[in-house]
């Protein structure tokens, strides 16, 4: 009884199983492509194909749009191109039958989008933008404002940023690595926040801006004047111009 029902059931899934094989042979596939324009998910404007797959023995494949021819194709790969703007805003059905060599048709699955008017997709499309905009200006303004903020710690300003931090070769200041600053090999051009120059600089270690924070809040805290550190040019040229005064015994 068990061996009887146990052949009954293999004799039922292979049956399916060659339906269901011979189904997916019978079948006909519609694909939409986009050739030129806009898609925002099932909305879309502009000029798209059908593409159409099927048996072996198909030979014909007719398109239509609600319900209504609006071309064929007797060349395999079947396809139809089409506009958007030639049909009315709104949302359309689109669907295919393919033609057997016996005679026999066969209808497609069907694609349900709705179509945008050049106005309502440049809308659409400028909000996207604008969208994109806003976003990519308010990460930069957040990451630029994380990068430059001082934190104070023990009375001394300590520098902080996504990039570290460096030290202005024109004013001696410590500040933090912009993100962007446009990175030139090794090093970074960047503008220093405290006296506007533009420099080649390097990311330096965290004690060396301590370091720097402290000598410049020292020298400023004692009222002395604080000059920008000289280049070598002007350091040998005052170096020449001190040893004119120099007791040579």
């Amino acid at each position: 009884m068990r061996k009887g029902a146990l052949i009954l059931l293999t004799l039922l899934l292979l049956s399916l199983s060659i339906s269901t094989a011979a189904a997916q042979e019978d079948s006909v596939t519609l694909r939409l492509s986009r050739d030129f324009g806009s898609g925002f998910g099932a909305r879309i404007q502009g000029t798209f194909s059908f593409r159409v797959t099927g048996p072996d023995d198909l030979v014909k494949v007719i398109f239509l749009i609600d319900d209504e021819t609006v071309g064929e194709d007797s060349d395999a790969p079947y396809r139809l191109q089409f506009r958007t703007n030639s049909y009315s805003p709104g949302v359309h059905a689109m669907s295919a039958i393919g033609v057997t060599a016996d005679g026999r048709e066969i209808p497609s699955n069907q694609i349900h989008r709705e179509f945008l008017s050049d106005s309502e997709s440049s809308r659409i499309t400028i909000i996207i933008l604008s969208s994109l905009a806003v976003v990519i200006v308010g990460g930069y303004a957040l990451v630029n404002w994380i990068a430059s903020r001082g934190q104070k710690s023990g009375g001394t300003a300590t520098v902080s940023g996504l990039l570290g931090g460096t030290i202005c070769p024109n004013c001696g200041r410590p500040y933090a690595l912009h993100i962007w600053g446009p990175r030139l090999m090794l090093n970074r051009l960047d503008r220093c926040p405290h006296c506007g120059k533009w420099k080649l600089v390097r990311r330096v270690p965290p004690q060396m801006l301590q370091e720097a924070a402290e000598a410049f809040e020292t020298k400023g805290s004692s009222g002395a004047v604080i000059d920008p550190p000289l280049s070598d040019e002007e350091s040998l040229r005052r170096q020449l111009d001190d040893s004119r005064f120099t007791d040579s015994g």
